[in-house]
Order: structure tokens, then sequence, then C-alpha cells
């Protein structure tokens, strides 16, 4: 693969103020690029204590991330995962009473109940400072009678486990009494899912993006290493796609090489061997992915169908399969079980036939939101935008991009942790 240079920052004379400021801006960027701090060094440790949280999460790489980032904080994040990939971790919840991998996503009243009693009186629980629900964000119903904050942060579609009406319906009350009081922080690790939050409760959540920041690795593509099409669950749409491309790449006499990424890495891959390739082609099978964050923060240059080509590919094949528990479910429908509160002017989020509901609420998706992401039309087309893109200017524009987002949330994490520390 012919390598890119960077062009190089133009020196000028200047003459007037405005001048002046673009080019120490043009500096203070390139400084960026070169010396990337490891963590931001605005990040004081302000708590006046140690904090502790606790966590039954069914997502290992959501509570990975937070406990990463808490690192500079005086917190210790107590991890009872009931995850089925926990082992990988070592963070498996092997003396977590009452909830467990079976029941930990809808316990009944009883098991919340009991839940309550068996760890009321707990020396642990007692040094507990506050409570963190991923996924699902309404484990935080089982924490609610401890009276302690609750962070709720939604990395899915928020309902989940709490799929038929009357759960939802109960959830969503519960979920309005936690956003009411002021010591709980609402948000969402998207903006996809905070929107879909507001459309059924009205609440508006904060954004807590994913950081990842946990990968240590950094784009740094090998020569010879072909483009990676990341996981694509519809098996027949993943062959139609692989041979429309590969057939593209024929036609315009390329000599691009494209693997797609479960056929190269089979089992097992290391961050460092994705970040070894030139760049990541994504039909999305979600909205928010923690794959997605991973790249992202790695400087991995993203090629995504754009919103008119990817909405048309779900109408016709379902691709983002992921992105409604009924199509989680095989049973695709036209309408939510419960009523939106925003009006009729917002469509509703979980109809899965209708092409203006289904490109409104994709334009929510972290991949339409985030900057530096390559969009294309046709397979055609992005074989002409894998030969001409500028990769190395894509991630060094990811770099800075990076390094600004994670002073900001480092900030939120900050005011979060001293309303904690407060109550």
């Amino acid at each position: 693969m012919t390598s890119i240079r960077l062009s190089r920052i133009p020196y000028r004379r200047f003459k007037t103020m405005r001048q002046l400021i673009m080019v120490l801006l043009s500096i203070s960027s390139f400084l960026l690029l070169i010396n990337l701090p490891q963590k931001p060094q605005t990040i004081i440790k302000r708590s006046r204590r140690n904090l502790t949280i606790w966590s039954n999460d069914f997502h290992i790489s959501t509570i990975q991330d937070v406990k990463y980032q808490l690192q500079s904080f005086n917190v210790v994040l107590i991890d009872n995962s009931l995850s089925n990939h926990c082992s990988l971790t070592k963070t498996c919840a092997e003396k977590l009473k009452v909830l467990n991998k079976q029941n930990g996503i809808s316990p009944t009243i009883k098991e919340r109940q009991e839940f309550y009693e068996a760890y009321k009186n707990d020396p642990v629980m007692n040094q507990v400072d506050a409570f963190i629900c991923f996924h699902p964000t309404a484990m935080c119903e089982v924490f609610m009678p401890f009276n302690r904050p609750l962070i709720i942060i939604a990395s899915t579609r928020y309902e989940m486990g709490r799929f038929s009406r009357e759960e939802w319906t109960k959830w969503n009350k519960n979920f309005r009494l936690i956003a009411l009081n002021p010591r709980n922080i609402i948000a969402a690790n998207n903006l996809y899912d905070a929107e879909y939050i507001r459309y059924f409760t009205g609440i508006k959540p904060i954004i807590l993006p994913s950081l990842c920041d946990y990968t240590k690795v950094s784009y740094s593509p090998k020569p010879g290493r072909s483009f990676l099409i990341a996981t694509i669950f519809k098996q027949q749409f993943r062959s139609e796609f692989i041979f429309n491309l590969t057939h593209s790449i024929q036609r315009l006499n390329s000599t691009l090489t494209v693997d797609y990424l479960r056929s190269l890495y089979k089992d097992h891959y290391d961050y460092s061997d994705i970040a070894g390739h030139p760049g990541m082609i994504y039909v999305p099978y979600q909205v928010s992915l923690m794959s997605l964050f991973e790249q992202y923060r790695m400087n991995i240059p993203l090629f995504f169908p754009s919103i008119d080509l990817l909405t048309e590919w779900h109408y016709i094949y379902r691709v983002i399969d992921q992105r409604t528990w009924d199509d989680v479910n095989s049973q695709p429908s036209n309408t939510s079980i419960i009523p939106g509160v925003l009006g009729v002017e917002v469509p509703d989020p979980n109809n899965e036939f209708d092409r203006k509901a289904i490109r409104y609420w994709l334009q929510f998706s972290d991949f339409y939101q985030w900057p530096y992401i390559t969009y294309f039309n046709s397979t055609d087309d992005l074989v002409e935008k894998l030969m001409h893109a500028n990769l190395d200017e894509i991630s060094q524009s990811m770099k800075i991009y990076n390094v600004k987002l994670k002073e900001r949330l480092y900030e939120q994490w900050e005011d979060i942790l001293r309303r904690v520390d407060a109550n």
C-alpha cells in the first residue's frame, strides 16, 4: 500500500493579530500530535475521600472502560459481573447473593426484596457510596431501596430486561423517580440511546461516551495488510456485500485487498492486530458498539455506508439487526408496545417498516455523529475512497479529537463524583 505523507504546517509571516492566532492554533495542534498525554493534565483527584461504587453488569467492556477511567480518581469499583464473558476479565460474581446470570436481567419483585434484605447490613455494602447500571440500566431498580446515588448509563435500549408492557411501564415510573432526585445521574454513552430514552420518558440524559483507553494501542498500519470488514451478522447480506465489493475492486482495476475480520481472525485477535490494518469497513449491526469505540479511540480510519444507503439496506435486509429488541427476537414490528411522549412529529423508534422512521433514528447513531468517518454510497464508491483517502491525515485528526474528548469526559466524571461525595 502506498504510504501517504502528512502535509506540513505552512510557514507564513503574519501581519495581523488574527494571522498570529491562526499560526499559534496550528502549532498547538501539531504539538498535540507529537506529544499526546496519557492522562489529561487538568485532571486532579478532588474527591475528599475514597469512593466506592458497586456494579452487577452483564457487559464486561462497559464496566472495564469506566474502571480504567476512574483510576484517575479516588474510586474503588466493586465489579460483580454477571456477564457470560466475565472470565475474560476475572470479574465473575462468584459470591453474589440472590442475583445470578439466570435471574439478574429480570429479577422478580420478591428477588429484589431478597437482595435488599441480604445486603442491608452487609459490611461491604455499607461502604458503598453509589451504584452504577449500564447493561441493563434497569438493574438500578434493585438498588433503589439502599437510598444511595444511582448512576445510570444506557449503552443499549434502556428497556432491556423489561420487555412486557407492564414491566416497561413500571420501569418508566421508577426511571422518572430516579431522575427526579438531583443526586442521581441519568446518562447514555451514545446520542441514540439518549434520544430513545427521551422519546419514552421525556427525560434528557447527559452523554458520557465510552473512552476505551484501555486498549493502549494506536493506528500503525503494516505494509501489505488488507482493509478489514467488520462483523456482519446477516449471512446472506454479508456474502452479497463481499461479492459486490470484490467485483468493484476488479472492475476498477484496483490493487486493494480486503478481508472479512472473522475469517482472518477466527477465534481471537489483539488490539494491535486491528491497528496494523489500513482501515475498517462497516455495515453495522448496532447503532453503538463497544468495538467501534475501541477502534475509533485507536485512531483507525473507518468507512461506513451513507445514511441513505444504510437506511435502504436496513429496510430491505434488516442489516442493523440489534437496533430494536423486536428485531433481536426476530419479530420486527411497526410500533412500540408503549407510546412515546414526544408527539407524532417524532416517529416511533421501533418501527422497522417505515423508511422515514428508520432514517430519522439512524441519524443519532455514533457513526453519523463522530467526525472524520468516511461514507460511501455504493461498493464502487467505497473502493474509490479506499484508494484515495488520506489515511494518515484521517487518523491524526481522530487522535486530536480523542484527546479533547477525553479532557471533556474527565471533567464530567469529576462533576459526577463530587455529586456522589456530597451525598
